[in-house]
């Protein structure tokens, strides 16, 4: 009898081993096509894994920022809390849950998730710069001053960071130090035209009107339908008395959808 069992215990454990090993398998796929940016990809590996071993906090994660990547925020935060429930010391499941709550706007539950993340790992530069983040959203903004600066210190390079910090400064009435950011923003990252858009912003406020413009019309040359840019910079054109200029903007303005003015079309009517 117990030579029986024994056997059947080590059929057994062969059998377990060779499940883990099958979920394993499926989740090194899924890893690799989150790496890739393959993402449905990544979800169908994961599921897979899942359906093998429901209890690796890391499957639960990973297919997580898979779901995030495919702006399906919900249900990656459905992934997250398992994979917290499954282990709580993994201090990026709580910053990714705290990123998908963010987009989502649920701001004050996104701000304790990066204070859970903090207190796991006090040197990783994107929890102090989301929560900075998250805190400009709701107007705390000594707040977000604070974190953004301990975020860019540990990270120096981060042009979003510049750009959200440079935000807050222009909300705060700041724009010499928002004009400083926005330009270490654009270095760090050109593509993003919030850059140009708070840089122009800057320098209207410290009167330098034609940079002001220069900068609203690179954001409306790499993004056309930018309505705010082509209000501002028809704003600006209305200091300089650019009556061509102004009108001009104001009528793409309308072409947009934007109700008539009733002082713009008197302004660009008048001989």
């Amino acid at each position: 009898m117990k030579k029986i069992l024994f056997v059947f215990i080590l059929m057994y454990s062969s059998l377990v081993f060779s499940q883990n090993n099958l979920a394993n398998s499926y989740a090194e796929k899924g890893r690799f096509f989150v790496i890739g940016e393959k993402y449905q990809e990544a979800v169908e590996s994961f599921d897979k894994a899942i359906a093998i071993n429901p209890k690796n906090a890391l499957f639960f994660y990973y297919r997580g920022l898979a779901k995030a990547n495919l702006q399906d925020d919900l249900e990656a935060i459905l992934d997250y809390n398992t994979s917290i429930k499954l282990d709580a010391t993994n201090f990026e499941a709580f910053y990714n849950r705290g990123v998908s709550k963010y987009f989502l706007k649920d701001i004050e539950s996104a701000i304790k998730d990066f204070d859970k993340s903090i207190s796991l790992k006090s040197d990783f530069s994107d929890s102090y710069l989301y929560r900075g983040y998250s805190y400009g959203d709701i107007q705390k903004y000594a707040e977000a001053i604070k974190d953004l600066d301990k975020g860019l210190l540990l990270n120096p390079k981060n042009g979003s960071g510049y750009i959200n910090r440079a935000i807050v400064y222009i909300m705060t009435g700041k724009s010499k130090e928002a004009f400083d950011d926005a330009e270490k923003s654009i270095f760090y990252n050109s593509d993003d035209i919030r850059g140009y858009n708070i840089r122009a912003q800057a320098k209207a406020i410290q009167k330098d009107y034609k940079g002001a413009i220069e900068d609203f019309t690179i954001v409306i040359n790499k993004k056309p339908d930018n309505v705010q840019a082509i209000f501002n910079r028809m704003a600006v054109q209305l200091n300089l008395e650019d009556k061509q200029g102004a009108c001009s903007d104001y009528k793409m303005l309308k072409n947009f959808g934007e109700k008539p003015n009733i002082e713009m079309e008197e302004y660009c009517n008048k001989k």
